[in-house]
């Protein structure tokens, strides 16, 4: 997908050229032998793209989803997404413990992917948004195995000055309203030096509400949630219902603070908004006529409060919660690039540090309800008799817990990585690049489960209604260590390192055919240290013997392992140019996802081997009657192998599997037609048929699934009981021929834009934009998607229309103009096995919005 640039003008009108760098050389995207959607700085302006959730929207091949709510310690907020490319996605992944992604990010030449979402960059200023489709194994490697995202910036520029801003007022209709505020500066220093400047702030408005609202499934009546109370159950009663796998009714309800909780003091409209500030500078030094030095550095924090979630039985964009809810994602990026020639040859050495600290609160009080109810884990949940005193038993019945829940989560990353590559002269019959890289990344996780007693203003241990002080907070003795009222801590540092050397060669054979070979010889290795875990007063933690504690607030070591492993990744294209206008292409490619530390896996398989993305593909691009039409697609086959995959086992901890095999078909179609210089349309297309073709059986390492198998489930259908009263899961929890979660099978867009003649200097424009996507499913476990529901097809129709005179310029746009309900994500913040209350994560409703631009 290449929408009309404003870069290269075709001889004679028509469309335009776009020039991209997607085999890390400067050519035509015409040229290149791959299949890339491209949106230039035309496009991501005329489109409104600001964001992730915007480049997604009009990328075909590309889906994705919000984190699922505190399950992964947030709330659903922007820079929780996750993205995928084709279809390559088996569900339940981005846990901070779990696989890398399948997806690459890259800004300009530095890698950014990290674990837990996909870094959600304000766009302004930029070049342009490339996604490479299918394998990038060869050239960009790891986390590279279905496509990369590159974000390409606007560089310094010595021979101009030149700048510019936009201001921007946007309504939600009935809802919030919010603002962006955004400008850059070119400034030439002298003629072989310039520095740019860029900064933004945008205000996103809120459009969820946290209400009184009911929702049965949940005990929630009227903003009151009522738990079970444990006074007077035997010891050792782990409940309510009629046995193991029965989720007990709810609760009488109580008063508040006496087994219930109000969400009173929470209450807001709109209450889910969010705000980007960030910069960006680089300078760029001429140093002689062949060489080039760029400096750069990018810096954004991005703030939310709220729940970015409704529950559709409280009511629509409606939810009903319970404590505070907000998260904080900070990053930046620095960044050195060399660039020059040397007898004919391009040599770059690129060079980044990055570092991203992110903070958030979310409230959990389903987890205690709904694992109280199921699994009757509060009688043993202990509260403070009073401040300081161990209870006489785990079990006593006494002093119950008030089981509000809330999950504090903070990630530290750190990402060094350099690569050096040397191209030969692109003029030749043959020509090459050769490189090499290495990287490594840092991830300090920490999550605190704590259950601070009744409805406290301060979730460390504040009262907020008048209670006795932290009245029923969980008890000290069975608490972590120096963390009060903590019932579970994470602490864990995650290690990724990569090397590699890579090459891709291209051999022109004749005028028509050419020939390209590549390769990439890597080497990983990855270790997870650290502690997850009650207290050793609770349970009893399984640490290490003798193992000090190896993470800065861990009370003890019980993880430690490391994995490591070689291996090569191949790439071979056959190009054939019928004509100057069009070329046909046949590639075999191959992607790869490094192999990871289990960290629930036990001493028999603590670890998870890489999988590999093989694909096979045809494909062409053309251009028809003097450059008015281009036409570009692809058809494509690839053998998922060996794929991971994160699952819960009790009690809800994730654990990582290879899973089995799964296949991909697919054809990408691209078509624009300029029929004046006026109008405009393009038409993309992503049509895919992703399906396991292997049993999926929830045991690691087993595809041949048995008859019965344990597996501690509620009310799973298709479960039965064996004599134990222990679920027995019958035949595969997901038989051959399941379609993978998450991306659809069909997904197209549709951009009509026309640009009407000069009225009094003013060319005013009108464009319609509408996206279209087929129904995905939220899990790959059958059993689990029926219980969460699919999230239905949707189209999403934009519109806008607006004026250009010299410089300056004015548009008005209606985003969601049928204020469809979009759902973006569909989950529980519990296992879906136990919980029935599910939430969905829509786009964002209708809203208008008004931008007036000037340059200089």
């Amino acid at each position: 997908m290449a929408y009309a640039a404003d870069e290269v003008p075709a001889e004679g009108g028509g469309l335009t050229e776009v020039v991209v760098t997607a085999q890390k050389v400067t050519e035509n995207v015409q040229n290149v032998p791959i299949s890339v959607a491209v949106l230039d700085s035309q496009a991501l302006q005329q489109l409104g793209v600001a964001n992730l959730d915007d480049y997604v929207k009009f990328s075909p091949s590309v889906s994705y989803q919000r984190a699922s709510g505190s399950t992964e310690g947030g709330n659903a907020e922007p820079g929780s997404s996750h993205t995928y490319i084709r279809g390559v996605v088996s569900g339940g992944d981005g846990n901070h413990s779990g696989s890398q992604p399948t997806v690459g990010t890259y800004l300009d030449e530095i890698p950014v992917t990290t674990i837990d979402g996909t870094v959600d960059m304000h766009l302004y200023d930029m070049q342009r948004v490339e996604v490479l489709e299918g394998p990038q194994g060869t050239l960009f490697g790891a986390s590279s195995e279905s496509g990369t995202i590159r974000l390409i910036t606007n560089k310094p520029d010595p021979t101009k000055f030149s700048a510019g801003y936009d201001l921007t007022g946007s309504d939600i209709f009935s809802h919030g309203k919010g603002y962006e505020l955004q400008a850059f500066v070119n400034i030439p220093i002298t003629s072989w030096a310039a520095v740019r400047l860029v900064g933004w702030i945008e205000q996103d408005p809120g459009y969820i509400s946290n209400v009184a609202g009911s929702d049965a499934s949940g005990c929630i009546v009227n903003g009151v949630r009522t738990f079970p109370t444990w006074a007077g159950q035997p010891s050792g009663d782990w409940h309510l219902g009629t046995g193991q796998g029965t989720v007990a009714p709810c609760p009488t309800p109580t008063t508040i603070g006496a087994g219930s909780i109000t969400n009173a003091p929470w209450r807001e409209n709109d209450y889910n908004g969010a705000i980007y500030r960030g910069g960006r500078g680089a300078i760029k030094i001429d140093a002689g006529d062949h060489w080039t030095v760029t400096p750069g550095i990018v810096a954004q924090d991005l703030t939310t409060k709220g729940f970015f979630g409704y529950d559709p039985a409280v009511g629509d964009l409606d939810v009903t919660h319970f404590g505070p809810e907000d998260t904080q994602d900070s990053w930046y990026l620095s960044s050195l690039t060399i660039e020059g020639k040397y007898n004919g040859f391009d040599i770059v050495d690129a060079g980044g540090y990055f570092k991203r600290t992110s903070h958030s609160v979310g409230e959990y009080s389903d987890y205690s309800e709904f694992y109280d109810r199921g699994y009757g884990s509060g009688a043993c949940w202990i509260g403070n008799s009073a401040k300081g005193a161990a209870p006489p038993s785990l079990c006593s019945g006494v002093n119950p817990v008030m089981p509000q829940e809330y999950v504090i989560g903070g990630g530290d990353y750190e990402k060094w990585s350099n690569e050096f590559r040397i191209s030969t002269p692109a003029d030749q019959p043959l020509k090459a690049t050769v490189g090499v890289f290495i990287e490594r990344q840092l991830h300090n996780i920490w999550q605190n489960y704590t259950m601070p007693g009744y409805n406290p203003v301060s979730i460390y241990g504040g009262n907020g209604n008048g209670a006795s002080p932290n009245c029923c907070g969980f008890a000290d003795y069975f608490s972590q260590p120096n963390f009060g009222n903590t019932i579970w801590l994470t602490d864990e540092q995650r290690v990724d390192r990569d090397k590699a050397v890579f090459f891709q060669g291209t051999w022109d054979i004749s005028p028509q055919w050419s020939l390209t070979g590549g390769v990439r010889y890597y080497h990983y290795d990855n270790s997870l240290v650290g502690f997850f875990g009650f207290s050793a007063n609770y349970f009893g933690n399984g640490c290490f013997p003798g193992v000090p504690p190896l993470t800065k607030y861990a009370p003890c070591t019980d993880l430690n392992s490391d994995v490591s492993d070689s291996g090569s990744v191949p790439k071979v294209t056959l190009t054939y140019r019928p004509t100057t206008e069009a070329l046909i292409y046949a590639t075999y490619s191959k992607g790869f996802r490094p192999g990871g530390v289990n960290r629930v896996g036990g001493t028999n398989n603590p670890t998870y081997a890489a999988d590999y993305l093989e694909n096979y593909e045809i494909g062409w691009k053309s251009e028809w009657f003097n450059h008015r039409v281009r036409w570009n697609g692809a058809l494509f086959w690839e053998d998922w192998k060996n794929f991971q995959f994160s699952f819960l086992v009790p009690p809800s901890i994730t654990a990582i599997a290879n899973g089995g095999n799964a296949r991909i078909k697919g054809i990408e179609n691209e078509l624009q037609f300029a029929p004046t210089d006026q109008l405009t349309l393009t038409w993309n297309t992503t049509m895919l048929d992703p399906y396991l073709t292997q049993n999926y059986c929830g045991v690691i390492g087993v595809t041949n699934c048995p008859t019965l198998q344990t597996y501690y489930a509620y009310n799973f259908p298709g479960a039965t009981k064996d004599p134990g009263g222990e679920y027995m899961w019958v035949g595969p929890q997901a038989p051959a021929g399941t379609n993978l979660p998450v991306t659809p099978k069909f997904k197209t867009n549709i951009v009509a834009r026309y640009t009407f003649g000069p009225i009094d200097d003013w060319s005013p424009f009108a464009q319609a934009a509408f996206v279209y996507q087929s129904q995905t499913s939220p899990s790959l476990l059958v059993a689990q998607s029926n219980l969460i529901g699919n999230m239905p097809a949707y189209g999403l129709l934009d519109l806008s229309t607006g004026a250009q005179r010299d410089k300056f310029g004015v548009q008005l746009t209606l985003t969601n103009a049928t204020d469809k309900r979009a759902q973006i994500s569909r989950f529980t913040e519990t296992n879906p096995e136990v919980s029935n209350q599910v939430y969905i994560a829509p786009a964002q409703p209708r809203t208008i919005s008004l931008n007036f631009s000037q340059r200089f």
